[in-house]
């Protein structure tokens, strides 16, 4: 009988595994306009991040993964002093570009770096709180790598300084979808080109890694009243995220030396069916 369990790399079966990790790591961050657009309605974490600063009197906050500044600007404005990291230069410029057009007093408290989760261009025992928002650490594709990232953000906080991030919650039903099916079927304009397109997505799921690879489908519109062909799409961008289960979540945070706070929701109550993300909040003790 033949093996019919697809390959992780679905479509793109000759690349290598590293190669594919590689692509799954920075494709989706190539195009910042695109990718402001794509998330600009997700506002319910930069709440939940600004409350917690809030809370704990936050001087600083470093936070790994800035991006564009989706929540780097908002902590900024409402007063607090953040270290923007991220190792994409596409994402860092276009922070740098919302700063030089925003208010001068919000710039002045956002110092930009490219950096590393696992060396973070920052003194140790020096900051109140880390933050890693919007599934960053999902491209830590494996236990140790993650458990590293957790040792470094401990290595920057100080005493008593708490680290909080969020990861998707695993949905085992979702991660076996047909790799070959196109979801998520969306038309829109490149807020930049205004060319019109066609979003989809589908993804294989790698069991063995724990890694989901998904490709996300630009098309041009077919004529109307047909469906999309199949065609050759105008791009198609590689997203890899590790999945991290509650219990080796909990197990890492634990193996950094950290106190874990809270895990669950975003509304403070426990993970339950139908959560869509995993908040941690830990402690360095």
């Amino acid at each position: 009988m033949s093996d019919r369990r697809p390959h992780p790399a679905g479509r793109r079966e000759r690349a290598s595994v590293a190669d594919l990790l590689r692509a799954g790591t920075d494709e989706h961050y190539l195009d910042a306009p695109l990718y402001d657009f794509e998330y600009g309605d997700r506002t319910h974490d930069i709440d939940y991040y600004l409350a917690l600063a809030d809370e704990l009197r936050a001087d600083e906050v470093v936070e790994i993964g800035a991006g564009t500044g989706r929540i780097a600007i908002p902590l900024a404005a409402a007063g607090h002093r953040v270290v923007a990291v991220d190792r994409m230069p596409e994402m860092l410029a276009a922070l740098t570009a919302k700063l030089a057009r925003g208010p001068a007093e919000v710039a002045a408290r956002i110092a930009v770096r490219r950096g590393d989760t696992h060396a973070l261009p920052v003194d140790a025992d020096s900051v109140p709180l880390v933050i890693a928002p919007f599934n960053v650490w999902m491209h830590l594709y494996t236990w140790d790598a993650l458990l590293a990232a957790l040792r470094e953000a401990r290595r920057v906080l100080r005493p008593g300084g708490q680290l909080a991030f969020d990861v998707q919650l695993p949905d085992v039903h979702w991660l076996t979808w047909d790799p070959d099916e196109r979801h998520a079927v969306t038309r829109f304009r490149h807020p930049v080109t205004d060319e019109p397109l066609i979003y989809s997505t589908n993804h294989t799921y790698d069991p063995a890694t724990q890694v989901c690879h998904v490709r996300i489908f630009y098309d041009r519109p077919p004529p109307k009243g047909r469906r999309i062909s199949g065609g050759t799409p105008v791009r198609v961008v590689h997203l890899a995220h590790r999945q991290y289960f509650p219990e080796e979540l909990r197990a890492l945070v634990h193996a950094a030396g950290l106190e874990l706070l809270r895990h669950g929701d975003w509304d403070g109550g426990p993970l339950r069916a139908g959560t869509d993300s995993q908040v941690v909040v830990a402690r360095r003790p």
